[in-house]
């Protein structure tokens, strides 16, 4: 079948509702095998028709891989329900973002939203959360500038405790206040999610900003269903767009989803972005909505750098200080001034490091 012909199935199914029918077993498995990079096997699982025309050995192997997916969704959201009450027991608050916070509420079953790891946005003292949270077994795996990954000693699920939405926090301000006062209450597992505005634009700001696109389908499936699930105002986006100063990001974001799954964000939400965005934001959503959708998706890895500079378009300065001097963590020790240069020279060349490994040919390996 060829290595993107699945993947292109895959979106067409999500864009025009068309079934992807695989001729023959080799092209099911196939087709299994991309729906799982693309976070898809649940909610094609979903669709009675479509498994019925499996070959039954594929058919089988779908229904178990939807199976695992809803047992760990459920064991995953099970740990995040228990984070935010632990944090929110010694008076701390927090809320969840991405997958955890969209798997109950724009989807029919924890099944079809896969994680690959749960993301709580500490809104009060991250490292005292950090602190309170290695009671819980949630031991740190990984540190990042803007999020610290902890890994829950029996499940082995990963919980990724952030400061900021992304990378280079401050970039996007975060009014800790308003967000929690915004925030939705639901009856599943994770008891509060942030508020239909709030999502979208920290939706936007992780597609966006700190991945560059290269996103798998089901993340992209979120934004579009954002506005088909969710009362969503306009000018309530418009208010949480400003106060992150996120103008450019939810633009491209919005436009990428458009482009590759379809997404029908309403038209005057989008002209104001345009007026409100930065010119190179908006030349770059105008190069998403004309380029090849597929190149946006995963496992394709768009200039995370380009993007990042095109979206910091008037704030480019503040971008490149904050990316090479990042804030310390909070109860962190100040650096004095060579730390403080070495820190930064370092981060920077492990920055230029992964945007060669991006453009750079992978060499063949050695015959023996």
């Amino acid at each position: 079948m060829g290595v993107s012909k699945p993947r292109a199935l895959l979106r067409e199914w999500l864009v025009s509702g068309v079934t992807p029918l695989p001729a023959g077993a080799a092209e099911a498995r196939e087709l299994l095998a991309e729906a799982g990079r693309q976070g898809l096997v649940g909610l094609l699982a979903s669709e009675r028709l479509f498994l019925d025309r499996q070959p039954d050995e594929v058919r089988e192997a779908w229904r178990e891989g939807a199976r695992r997916l809803f047992v760990r969704g459920v064991v995953q959201l099970d740990l995040c329900g228990r984070v935010l009450r632990r944090l929110e027991g010694a008076g701390l608050r927090a809320l969840p973002l991405k997958g955890a916070a969209v798997a109950e509420r724009l989807y029919d079953s924890v099944g079809e939203r896969p994680m690959a790891d749960l993301d709580v946005l500490a809104l009060d003292d991250p490292l005292r959360a950090e602190r309170l949270l290695a009671e819980e077994d949630l031991k740190v795996a990984e540190r990042a500038d803007h999020a610290v990954a902890l890994r829950h000693a029996k499940t082995g699920a990963i919980v990724e405790l952030h400061r900021s939405v992304t990378s280079c926090p401050g970039l996007f301000p975060l009014d800790a206040s308003g967000l929690f006062a915004r925030r939705d209450r639901c009856g599943g597992a994770v008891a509060v999610v942030p508020s239909p505005p709030d999502l979208l634009v920290s939706l936007a700001l992780h597609a966006a900003f700190q991945n560059g696109f290269g996103l798998t389908l089901v993340q992209f499936l979120d934004l579009r269903r954002v506005f088909e699930r969710l009362p969503v105002d306009e000018g309530r986006v418009l208010e949480a767009t400003s106060a992150a100063r996120a103008e450019g990001a939810v633009l491209v974001a919005l436009a990428a989803a458009r482009t590759v799954v379809g997404a029908a964000p309403p038209a005057g939400l989008m002209a104001a972005l345009e007026a409100r965005a930065p010119f190179p934001a908006r030349r770059l959503a105008r190069a998403v909505e004309t380029g090849d959708p597929l190149r946006l998706v995963a496992p394709q890895r768009p200039s995370l750098a380009r993007t990042r500079w095109a979206l910091a378009g008037g704030r480019r300065l503040e971008l490149l200080r904050r990316t090479v001097f990042p804030q310390a963590w909070p109860g962190e020790p100040r650096r004095g001034g060579p730390s403080i240069l070495a820190h930064g020279l370092s981060r920077a060349g492990r920055l230029l490091t992964r945007e060669l490994a991006r453009v750079l040919p992978v060499p063949e390996p050695k015959r023996p």
